[in-house]
């Protein structure tokens, strides 16, 4: 399997650093990026500025995105992303400590893929990434065609 990218937009350290423990943890072998603010999320999904060169910055297949961010809200991120044609399928996970329902009706009405809440421990956060790893990175992608069983191969 080709390894995908990640996109982690999160401003709180300990929280990367769980994040990047769980991440190792759950044996996931994609690539994690980490951006601190909404600002340089924008930059990086645009392929602006310092995250021009799409080897080193590859455009990601899944966005983790916290709420909270300094600069632009993660709602306000959201909204852009789904403002691009070429991020319409782009799975965005809200992922961010915020259980108010205020927040999670805007995230939905902005387009948000799924909304999920931070959990405390490495073993949940493990548990949460191979969840979304299987969900939204293992498949094939969209514009391959995926093989329907025949009667034949259903049967052995």
């Amino acid at each position: 399997m080709i390894p995908k990218t990640v996109l982690y937009v999160e401003d709180e350290e300990n929280d990367v650093l769980l994040l990047q423990l769980a991440f190792e943890k759950a044996a996931i072998n994609h690539r994690l990026q980490i951006v601190g603010d909404g600002q340089e999320a924008v930059a990086y999904l645009s392929g602006s500025g310092q995250y021009a060169n799409r080897e080193q910055y590859p455009a990601p297949t899944l966005v983790l995105l916290d709420l909270n961010l300094p600069c632009l809200s993660g709602m306000k991120v959201l909204q852009w992303i789904r403002e691009q044609p070429q991020f319409a399928t782009l799975p965005v996970v809200m992922y961010t400590s915020s259980d108010h329902p205020r927040d999670l009706d805007n995230a939905r009405q902005l387009g948000v893929t799924e909304y999920v809440l931070k959990p405390a421990r490495i073993g949940k956060i493990a548990e949460l990434l191979q969840r979304l790893s299987a969900q939204w990175l293992s498949a094939p992608p969209p514009s391959v065609p995926t093989p329907q069983p025949t009667l034949q191969s259903a049967a052995s």
